[in-house]
Formats: C-alpha cells, sequence, structure tokens
C-alpha cells in the first residue's frame, strides 16, 4: 500500500505541476463567469483572490519548484562527476607518491648499509 501511495503521490505531484494543468484549471475558472458574474468590484476582488489565484497559482509553484528541483539535481551531478574524477586523479597521485617513498627507503636503506657497512 505504502508503495502505491508514493507511486501515486508522485504521479499526482507531476502532474497538478504542469503548464498544460496551470491551462486546464485557468480555463474551470473562467468557464463559469459565462454564466455568472460578479457584480460590483468586491466581489470581482473575491473572485480573482479565492478562485483565480489560488486555482492558478498551485499549478505554476508546482511547476517552478519542480524546474529548480531538476537544476539543482543537474549541479549536483556535475559537482559529484567532477568531484569523483579529481579523487581518481588523488588516487592515482597517491600511487606515485608511494612508489616513490617505496624507492626513496630502498635507496636510504642501501645508503645506510654502506656507511655502517
Amino acid at each position: 500500500m505504502i508503495r502505491f501511495n508514493d507511486w501515486l503521490g508522485d504521479k499526482l505531484s507531476y502532474w497538478l505541476s504542469t503548464m498544460t494543468m496551470f491551462y486546464i484549471i485557468s480555463a474551470l475558472v473562467i468557464a463559469p463567469l459565462i454564466w455568472q458574474r460578479p457584480q460590483g468590484l468586491v466581489p470581482w476582488m473575491q473572485y480573482a483572490i479565492a478562485v483565480f489565484f489560488q486555482g492558478t497559482a498551485l499549478p505554476v509553484l508546482g511547476y517552478v519548484s519542480r524546474r529548480a528541483g531538476e537544476n539543482q539535481e543537474r549541479v549536483l551531478n556535475e559537482t559529484h562527476d567532477t568531484v569523483m574524477e579529481e579523487l581518481a586523479l588523488i588516487k592515482e597521485e597517491l600511487g606515485l607518491a608511494r612508489e616513490e617513498r617505496d624507492k626513496l627507503k630502498t635507496l636510504l636503506a642501501e645508503l645506510h648499509a654502506k656507511t655502517l657497512g
């Protein structure tokens, strides 16, 4: 049941935050004006705030959040790839440094043996 809820939640959050849904909700919000129009300034303001802004702002906010999340994910992936490349270079440099250290140890041991020898 949890997997189904997660799946459904993902699908709904995606589709409710698309610009297509924005246009659908906008059309549904404007359609009642054909039959009944608010009379006066206050009813028009109430209609605009209660129906239009709430109905159409939510899909736009979801769309913007999703786009921001996609951009952030792209930046994180690029950063991860760069860090992994640097880590590979550091490991390679570490291997070379160990080889040099081993050579120096060998030379030091030979010098020590010759001087004491």
